[in-house]
């Protein structure tokens, strides 16, 4: 009897998947969505934006959410989401996974821009992302995370992180990064080497013909604890670090403008 009330009472878990396809002229070719994964579409300046939305809520361990998206032709697509995505206790060692699959084929220009995933103490997360960008093609990826609730003094958290991002142009493996942290978060964030005490930062992907000359304009943006530089002339890698979400946004914000030509998502100006 006792493993049947156990069973009755599990908090249900998260599930949504997205798929979807932008193709000539900024027409949807496909459109899926399933469970909590939901989009909705608005306009901007240049071409088509969609806002992605957790109806849940956010994530907490058990959660599983996929997405799909490519982008053909000369699409000029932009990716964003409804607010920042919360990353909540986790009731056992179980994380929540989430699976992000881009392509960006022929000249389409694309623009990857959630909102910060923001960690709490107790969260767990198993995030991969991976991006198939064509030569041709303009991508922007954007991946901020910030760490505690800071105003309500969450400064030391524990948990489990681990963040994997995977770009590749024309099928070669160009760049990948892998976050883990496990255990004392705050400990680990604290060490000089990894964030020095800072709790905000961000990953910037920018592919395109132009990358080779806009480096100096976005170091021009960066504070001390950031850095910009180029593994090829068309891929341009960027590090931010930045004391808290505040600081953070207040230098992300210019380099998105920057490299979209003013196209910063108005969710991002709530």
């Amino acid at each position: 009897m006792k493993d049947v009330l156990t069973s009755l009472v599990q908090t249900p878990r998260t599930v949504g998947a997205l798929n979807m396809h932008m193709g000539e002229q900024n027409r949807l070719r496909e459109f899926y969505q399933q469970g909590a994964a939901k989009m909705l579409f608005a306009r901007q300046r240049k071409g088509a934006q969609g806002i992605y939305i957790n109806t849940a809520g956010g994530l907490t361990g058990g959660d599983q959410l996929a997405c799909d998206l490519r982008t053909s032709d000369q699409t000029n697509f932009t990716f964003t989401t409804q607010g920042c995505e919360r990353v909540y206790r986790a009731l056992d060692e179980t994380p929540a996974y989430v699976q992000n699959k881009v392509a960006v084929q022929d000249q389409s220009v694309f623009h990857w821009l959630p909102q910060e995933t923001l960690f709490y103490d107790g969260g767990r997360l198993d995030r991969r992302s991976t991006f198939d960008v064509s030569s041709s093609a303009t991508a922007l990826i954007v991946e901020p995370i910030l760490f505690g609730r800071l105003a309500m003094g969450e400064w030391d958290l524990i948990g489990y992180l681990r963040d994997h991002l995977i770009l590749r142009i024309d099928g070669e493996l160009v760049f990948q990064d892998l976050t883990l942290f496990d255990g004392q978060i705050s400990s680990q964030l604290d060490k000089p080497a990894v964030m020095d005490g800072a709790r905000a930062t961000a990953l910037i992907l920018y592919v395109s013909d132009t990358a080779h000359a806009d480096v100096a304009k976005i170091k021009a943006l960066l504070n001390a604890t950031s850095g910009a530089s180029l593994i090829r002339d068309d891929v341009m890698v960027t590090r931010l670090i930045a004391d808290t979400g505040s600081d953070l946004r207040r230098m992300l914000a210019p380099i998105i403008i920057e490299l979209t030509d003013g196209n910063l998502p108005k969710s991002w100006r709530l």
